[in-house]
Protein backbone atom coordinates (compact mmCIF):
# COMPACT_ATOMS: atom_id res chain seq x y z
CA UNK A 1 0.00 0.00 0.00
CA UNK A 2 1.02 3.19 -0.85
CA UNK A 3 2.02 6.00 1.53
CA UNK A 4 0.79 9.09 1.41
CA UNK A 5 1.21 11.93 3.25
CA UNK A 6 -1.52 15.17 3.72
CA UNK A 7 0.70 17.14 1.38
CA UNK A 8 0.72 14.63 -1.51
CA UNK A 9 -2.74 14.70 -1.21
CA UNK A 10 -3.32 17.94 -1.34
CA UNK A 11 -1.71 18.45 -4.38
CA UNK A 12 -3.28 16.10 -6.09
CA UNK A 13 -6.93 17.11 -5.38
CA UNK A 14 -5.79 20.90 -5.93
CA UNK A 15 -4.61 19.33 -9.84
CA UNK A 16 -7.89 17.41 -10.32
CA UNK A 17 -9.64 21.19 -9.44
CA UNK A 18 -8.11 22.92 -11.92
CA UNK A 19 -8.50 19.73 -14.71
CA UNK A 20 -12.25 19.83 -13.41
CA UNK A 21 -12.52 23.77 -13.84
CA UNK A 22 -10.38 23.61 -17.46
CA UNK A 23 -13.38 21.09 -18.46
CA UNK A 24 -15.84 23.28 -17.37
CA UNK A 25 -14.51 25.68 -19.32
CA UNK A 26 -14.12 23.81 -22.46
CA UNK A 27 -17.84 22.17 -21.84
CA UNK A 28 -18.97 26.13 -21.75
CA UNK A 29 -17.17 27.06 -24.54
CA UNK A 30 -18.56 24.03 -26.71
CA UNK A 31 -21.97 25.03 -25.41
CA UNK A 32 -21.71 28.70 -26.36
CA UNK A 33 -20.41 27.32 -29.89
CA UNK A 34 -23.50 24.93 -30.29
CA UNK A 35 -25.83 27.93 -29.71
CA UNK A 36 -24.53 29.90 -32.20
CA UNK A 37 -24.45 26.39 -34.58
CA UNK A 38 -26.44 23.71 -33.70
CA UNK A 39 -25.31 21.48 -36.35
CA UNK A 40 -21.68 22.30 -35.17
CA UNK A 41 -20.44 18.45 -34.35
CA UNK A 42 -16.33 18.81 -33.44
CA UNK A 43 -15.88 15.14 -34.39
CA UNK A 44 -16.96 15.63 -37.51
CA UNK A 45 -15.15 19.27 -38.05
CA UNK A 46 -11.72 17.36 -36.94
CA UNK A 47 -12.36 14.38 -39.29
CA UNK A 48 -12.70 17.07 -42.26
CA UNK A 49 -9.92 18.85 -41.61
CA UNK A 50 -7.92 16.03 -41.58
CA UNK A 51 -9.82 14.65 -45.15
CA UNK A 52 -8.24 17.87 -46.56
CA UNK A 53 -5.20 17.89 -45.14
CA UNK A 54 -4.62 14.23 -46.80
CA UNK A 55 -6.61 15.12 -50.26
CA UNK A 56 -3.64 18.45 -50.21
CA UNK A 57 -0.88 15.66 -49.62
CA UNK A 58 -1.90 13.39 -51.99
CA UNK A 59 -2.08 16.15 -54.50
CA UNK A 60 1.31 17.45 -54.01
CA UNK A 61 2.82 13.37 -54.07
CA UNK A 62 0.99 12.66 -57.33
CA UNK A 63 2.80 13.70 -59.66
CA UNK A 64 4.11 16.60 -62.37
CA UNK A 65 2.28 19.53 -62.89
CA UNK A 66 1.26 18.16 -65.84
CA UNK A 67 -0.33 15.87 -64.67
CA UNK A 68 -2.49 17.80 -62.39
CA UNK A 69 -3.31 20.51 -64.42
CA UNK A 70 -4.98 17.15 -67.03
CA UNK A 71 -7.10 16.68 -63.44
CA UNK A 72 -9.31 19.83 -64.32
CA UNK A 73 -9.81 19.24 -68.08
CA UNK A 74 -13.06 19.66 -68.74
CA UNK A 75 -12.99 16.63 -71.49
CA UNK A 76 -11.73 14.23 -68.87
CA UNK A 77 -14.59 12.64 -66.25
CA UNK A 78 -13.29 11.17 -63.51
CA UNK A 79 -16.25 8.56 -63.50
Amino acid sequence: MLNWDANSLSLIQEENIKKAEKEHLAQSVIEETRKSNPNYNPTLAWFGRRVAEVGMKLVQISGSDEDKRSLHDAEIHLN
